[in-house]
């Protein structure tokens, strides 16, 4: 075993000795570190009689290191930073921040509303949101929580659904009401999107689940993401492909219309879900509750 406490110095001398170093002056250091020039001085005057060397040539106010004092600047503040890392990586926070990521629509159309209802309550706690589709970012142990796509399964965290995935087309009013007609000539696009994950569903396996073969031979228009094909429905440049609990706001307020016909059932769901290895901290149980219970 080291014995660390008789072949280290005062940890705190390297502390002052790695703030003189960056300023080369003690009377800034001292600044830094809200204490007096002379307390700086005394702690490097310590640190050099543990050593047996000198670390600063004192040239008036400036001060130039010298190769020993060189020498430890670079291991000192390597050795200081990837300390101060460590213990920030478990310290508890005063104000414990709740790590939570989200698949990008969901935060987009759902999340980030319900978010807002929970920061107005009476259960606020501070968060901090982060939006990736990658499952693997996603499900990264240094999230407190989680809200995903998926069938509930997802290996080393526990989840709980939030609602199950019913997709259909949609568009805005006069677009579905063209496609209802049933005029041959009034063929929106179908707006496509990139499947970031297997278990998506696009127009093809939506056509080929639902039975819906009329829409084979309809147009496409290829959009960068599924955020951007319902901004573009919106709009009235096409149908989308909606899932129904994401766009409640939107379909309430008529500025989107589902198809009458077509409604599926993927079965898959959005869930939250929260790592296995540590417990939930009394904040993360409580955005949980509400988001559970907002539906």
């Amino acid at each position: 075993m080291y014995g660390f406490r008789k072949s280290l110095p005062p940890l705190d001398t390297l502390v002052f000795f790695e703030a003189a170093m960056r300023h080369l002056s003690f009377t800034d250091a001292a600044e830094e570190l809200f204490v007096t020039q002379a307390a700086v001085s005394k702690r490097i005057r310590q640190l050099e009689d543990w050593l047996g060397v000198d670390l600063f040539e004192r040239a008036g106010r400036r001060l130039v290191p010298t190769e020993a004092g060189t020498y430890l600047a670079d291991k000192a503040g390597m050795t200081l930073d990837y300390l101060d890392q460590a213990l920030r990586a478990i310290k508890v926070p005063s104000q414990p921040v709740v790590r939570i990521a989200s698949v990008t629509a969901l935060a987009a159309f759902w999340l980030q509303p319900k978010l807002k209802d929970f920061a107005l309550s009476d259960a606020a706690c501070l968060f901090n949101l982060s939006t990736v589709d990658d499952l693997g970012d996603l499900l990264r142990s240094d999230h407190d929580l989680v809200v995903l796509h998926g069938d509930g399964r997802f290996p080393g965290w526990s989840s709980e659904l939030l609602f199950q995935e019913i997709v259909v087309p949609v568009g805005a009013s006069d677009v579905i009401a063209a496609v209802q007609s049933g005029a041959a000539e009034d063929r929106p696009p179908l707006l496509h999107y990139p499947r970031l994950a297997p278990n998506w569903i696009d127009w093809p396996g939506w056509i080929q689940r639902s039975g819906q073969s009329e829409f084979l031979t309809w147009p496409g228009l290829a959009c960068a993401s599924y955020n951007q094909s319902i901004g573009r429905a919106l709009k009235g440049q096409g149908l989308a492909l909606g899932a129904l609990p994401l766009l409640r706001a939107e379909i309430a307020s008529g500025d989107l219309v589902p198809l009458s016909r077509g409604e599926l059932a993927t079965g898959k769901g959005y869930y939250i879900a929260w790592p296995d290895t540590r417990p939930l901290s009394q904040e993360a149980e409580r955005l949980k509750s509400a988001l559970l219970g907002s539906g």
